[in-house]
């Protein structure tokens, strides 16, 4: 394997050749070898685990303490599993904030209140001065299935509707902003808990996955679920919710909004006859109120993304090969 690079922790291509090649030391997948986010175990269990690392440390809309928590939390949400418990590691650099560290883990803790997650068990190190950059975060969260069903990419079928919850892009070009003074007041992260947006969809038999849509954003997670389904998949720029700070952002730095990471944005597959059903539910909830129909599965182009764009052109997507922006999330 090549040496790693930093387009290699972006959430596309070279971070799915990674994953392979780690695998491919001679790990046993076992239970929940399907390569989704969380892993369903038997007894009735779900783990998903996560490392964070983010420049600025707190953004407009969170910090990395918020960020771990909801990041753990939506990877079980995905999946129909309730939140219940969390492991957390801390690795801190010699010198750092004594009361910054507090600020973060008081936010950590007020996602953990509102969601009824219990912290069982953690770890900590300090590194000496110029070893780790500031702070680093990895969170281990547990919790059990709220449906019987598994969700998953393999489930999706021809005619399938692809929903999104809201405007994609939210959070990566927040912290783009952050990191490069740029002046957008009304720009914030959408960085959130899920589970309360999607719990709701568990009761529907039409449902097929759902995925947070964080390092690669929206277009790399719908290059692998038709990688994963083998079906192609259609989406329409014009559907695609749009966030006009976002836009300006990506506008001057030469970012497409459809790679950028979201932290409170998801992509949900249900049959076509549940469509509207699905988003009536969704747009109650306030981080769904922008919930729209994007797209459909199709059984054409198997294992390749396209978009209609707003020029009536089409084009693929593909996933990213290299870093737009690095240390994100």
């Amino acid at each position: 394997m090549q040496n790693l690079t930093l387009g290699h922790g972006a959430g596309g291509r070279l971070t799915a050749e990674l994953i392979e090649s780690i695998i491919g030391t001679g790990f046993s997948s076992g239970p929940g070898g399907d390569r989704e986010d969380c892993a369903l175990l038997p007894e009735g269990l779900a783990v998903t685990i996560d490392s964070f690392t983010v420049t600025p440390r707190s953004f407009p809309g969170g910090d990395i303490g918020s960020l771990a928590m909801c990041g753990s939390v939506n990877d079980l949400s995905m999946r129909g599993v309730r939140p219940m418990y969390m492991a957390m590691g801390v690795v801190a650099e010699e010198g750092f904030s004594g009361e910054e560290l507090e600020n973060i883990m008081r936010s950590a803790a007020s996602v953990c209140r509102e969601l009824g997650i219990s912290l069982v068990t953690g770890d900590t190190k300090v590194m000496p001065k110029g070893q780790v950059d500031g702070l680093l975060i990895t969170t281990c969260a547990l919790g059990r299935p709220e449906t019987d069903r598994t969700l998953g990419a393999s489930n999706l079928r021809p005619g399938d509707a692809i929903l999104l919850t809201t405007s994609p892009g939210r959070h990566g070009a927040s912290i783009a902003a952050a990191r490069y003074n740029l002046k957008t007041a009304s720009l914030f992260s959408d960085c959130a808990p899920l589970w309360n947006l999607v719990e709701p969809l568990l009761s529907f038999g039409s449902l097929r996955c759902m995925r947070d849509c964080t390092r690669g954003g929206v277009g790399t997670v719908m290059c692998e679920w038709s990688e994963q389904a083998s079906l192609g998949i259609d989406i329409e720029e014009k559907l695609i919710p749009r966030n006009d700070d976002v836009h300006s952002v990506c506008d001057l730095l030469g970012f497409d909004p459809l790679y950028l990471a979201c932290e409170g944005c998801a992509a949900v597959a249900v049959a076509p006859e549940d469509t509207e059903k699905t988003l009536v539910v969704l747009r109650s909830n306030p981080l769904g109120k922008e919930a729209a129909l994007i797209g459909y599965v199709t059984a054409e182009h198997p294992g390749m993304v396209g978009m209609r764009t707003l020029a009536g052109g089409k084009r693929l997507v593909d996933m990213p090969v290299g870093e737009m922006l690095p240390r994100i999330c």
